[in-house]
């Protein structure tokens, strides 16, 4: 890759080889790192040197920046050259976020059917299912011999894709509804008279047209499939999602659920103006201000117990700290649990009831530790009972809600993930502070000598 990239820099200043001639023997994800590693003027250069043809794979290739940059000024004819070449759901993609003046003049530009397939898709939410599925597919009607399948498959060959990319023959009735299916590659292991319908699986891994992309997802590995069927309310066949569509809605949800659980609730990359970053982040940080403004009321309230007995500022933040990180990692895998669809309604209350035992194990554990601390350092068997009967309560409470959290977020249809760490970290914090300095108040006679 070194050695193509030193080559095409060569090219760019000299002028002497074709891009295409240098990207004739690469694959067009490797044509679309070389190109992000360019500077702005030269990625739109190089990128109108390639044909239609070509181009309409590396742009799908291309992170987000490079693409948007790169679309600002091109032509609605070059545009419309490159969406010709593209899977249906690609090319919607691609044109999805651009002002609503450009893609209408867009699918004027395309012809009549390329025009009609993208506005289909384009009526649907982007993370539904028919935000991202492909209306090339090959169905037939169930009366059909084999040898009319193929005379069929041969005909639409150009227009359905990628030869290889087609899996299985689709077959419906004629009202268009989804009747089963079969492998393409059984046409080959029956005789041509063979009626379709005679060897078609009716039991067909179907998905409504408006299913969430992440439940699409979690049907994909469920059942193992590399494609799935996307039928409308009445069972009508709509189109197709391929698995490599739900590899990127897998990466997508996962990152998307990373960027909600630090407070960022839009797309951020990490070349983004400063400013624009600053913007995304700037309520997060808000809101953190005023939860710690919270927590650091409660050690205000007890500000004597701690000029008293000093030592107690030196194991709140372990107390609170404990207590996060405990809840972090309940919160961590109880996301994960319901982002996979393990964790529901049947089975939430024994997901409580085993954090409830874990978080009360871990907390006997890191509260005898923590109390064999304070006893070594302050030889005082009252403050070293405080110690570990707030760690102990920190660490338990914040495991139980570290799965209490998220589950109530999703009774009341908040994302969990964008919610339950603020809760979770106000919460084990105000505790752990409220706990150690209110008994250490109480008992401060028995503290101070």
């Amino acid at each position: 890759m070194e050695n193509t990239i030193d080559d095409f820099k060569k090219f760019i200043n000299d002028h002497k080889e074709s891009a295409q001639e240098i990207f004739s023997s690469l694959h067009p994800a490797d044509i679309a790192d070389i190109i992000e590693q360019l500077s702005d003027d030269k990625k739109k250069e190089i990128f109108n040197r390639l044909n239609s043809d070509l181009a309409s794979e590396v742009i799908v290739e291309m992170d987000d920046q490079t693409r948007e940059y790169i679309l600002e000024d091109i032509t609605t004819e070059k545009l419309a050259d490159i969406v010709e070449e593209m899977n249906s759901d690609d090319a919607a993609n691609l044109i999805r976020d651009l002002p609503d003046e450009d893609v209408d003049n867009l699918l004027k530009e395309l012809d009549e059917d390329d025009s009609e397939e993208l506005r289909r898709i384009l009526k649907y939410d982007p993370e539904s299912a028919g935000g991202i599925m492909q209306t090339e597919i090959f169905s037939v009607r169930e009366g059909m011999l084999v040898e009319d399948v193929v005379v069929k498959f041969i005909a639409e060959a150009e227009d359905i894709g990628e030869v290889g990319d087609i899996h299985n023959v689709y077959i419906v009735n004629a009202d268009g509804v989804l009747v089963g299916s079969t492998p393409i590659a059984n046409l080959l292991l029956h005789k041509p008279t063979t009626p379709i319908a005679a060897f078609m699986d009716k039991s067909v891994v179907t998905v409504n047209v408006h299913m969430d992309q992440e439940e699409v997802a979690r049907i994909f590995e469920k059942y193992d499939i590399i494609s799935a069927a996307v039928v409308d309310d009445d069972n009508r066949l709509l189109g197709r999602i391929l698995v490599d569509d739900i590899v990127d809605v897998i990466d997508e949800e996962a990152s998307e659920d990373m960027l909600k659980i630090a407070g960022i609730y839009r797309d951020e990359h990490i070349f983004d103006p400063p400013v624009q970053s600053v913007q995304l982040r700037f309520p997060w940080l808000v809101f953190n201000l005023i939860t710690a403004v919270m927590a650091a009321s409660i050690v205000g309230y007890f500000g004597d117990a701690i000029s008293s007995f000093v030592v107690l500022a030196a194991f709140m933040p372990i107390i609170a700290g404990m207590g996060g990180i405990a809840g972090s990692q309940a919160l961590a895998v109880t996301i994960r649990g319901i982002a996979l669809g393990e964790l529901d309604a049947g089975n939430g209350r024994k997901a409580v009831y085993n954090a409830a035992l874990a978080g009360a194990l871990s907390g006997l554990i890191t509260g005898v530790l923590t109390a064999a601390v304070a006893y070594v350092w302050k030889k005082n068997i009252i403050f070293t009972m405080i110690i570990f009967a707030t760690m102990f309560l920190n660490v338990f409470i914040g495991t139980l809600f570290g799965v209490l959290i998220p589950i109530i977020l999703k009774k009341v249809k908040i994302d969990p993930a964008a919610s339950s760490a603020v809760f979770l970290t106000t919460f084990t914090d105000c505790l752990g502070f409220f706990a150690l300095l209110g008994l250490s108040t109480l008992l401060i006679k028995h503290l101070v000598h």
